[in-house]
């Protein structure tokens, strides 16, 4: 999981890629990961699009472990460089989640690990999400949501690292069925999540340096750090399937 910009002084420790090169920096790790793709019921071989790989963990174990035809994708150059660095002959593509450089109908599963939540626009993805994928195709998402939607207003005009993005699940299963998916799986991972912040405050010293950084002032922390409580972080795995092309009397329907 990564932000998605290049490592710079006076960024967040989440932004300046501090764990990028650890264990993967989302809630669940590796164990979450494998929770989704059981859930996708994939036949061996299958081709799988691992998108915001980060440091490449996922996707080695998609690909070194599971043996699927796995393609790790991040926007950020140093995530990338990362992936090739733990094995170089991972395939890796640095490229943007709203501009995939796939065929349509190209991929029999997408999974995307804490990505939605850090894509202003979400929408032109999850259409970008259902083109590459094959008729019976299936998307697995685990990323943040907010379980309480009506307090996210204080949250979008603040810094975008993934916790200011977090989803709200009406608007994403609304616009999955919109898109013609079934949604097969919603399950709640907030303990997860729980387990990767104490972690984090445990190594950090402060959780408030996922937002923050010198530049930032004590009362603007204070104001995320309300506004966070309020929104109630909690994190979540779905699973929904792209329904198979059905034909009639010779014709598509």
């Amino acid at each position: 999981m990564t932000i998605g910009c290049p490592i710079q002084q006076d960024r967040t420790a989440y932004e300046n890629g501090q764990w990028e090169d650890q264990n993967p920096l989302r809630p669940g790790g590796i164990d979450l990961t494998r929770r989704a793709i059981a859930l996708c019921d994939l036949r061996a071989g299958a081709r799988v699009l691992d998108l915001g790989c980060g440091s490449g963990e996922g996707t080695e174990y998609l690909y070194r472990k599971l043996r699927f035809d796995t393609i790790g994708m991040d926007l950020s150059a140093s995530a990338c460089r990362s992936s090739r660095r733990r094995d170089r002959e991972l395939p890796i593509v640095c490229a943007d989640a709203t501009r995939l450089p796939f065929a349509s109908a190209s991929a029999d599963a997408l999974i995307a690990e804490c990505v939605l939540s850090l894509i202003n626009d979400k929408s032109p993805a999850l259409a970008e999400f259902n083109r590459v994928l094959k008729p019976g195709g299936r998307l697995a998402i685990t990323d943040m949501y907010t379980r309480r939607p009506d307090a996210m207003s204080r949250l979008y005009s603040m810094r975008r690292v993934c916790v200011f993005g977090m989803i709200k699940r009406p608007e994403l299963e609304s616009e999955l069925v919109r898109l013609g998916f079934s949604i097969e799986v919603w399950e709640d991972h907030t303990d997860a999540l729980r387990n990767l912040i104490a972690r984090f405050v445990f190594e950090q010293g402060s959780l408030e340096q996922l937002w923050t950084s010198s530049q930032t002032k004590p009362a603007e922390s204070q104001q995320i750090s309300d506004a966070l409580k309020a929104a109630r972080p909690g994190y979540f795995l779905l699973v929904a399937d792209k329904p198979e092309v059905k034909v009639h009397r010779g014709e598509q329907l």
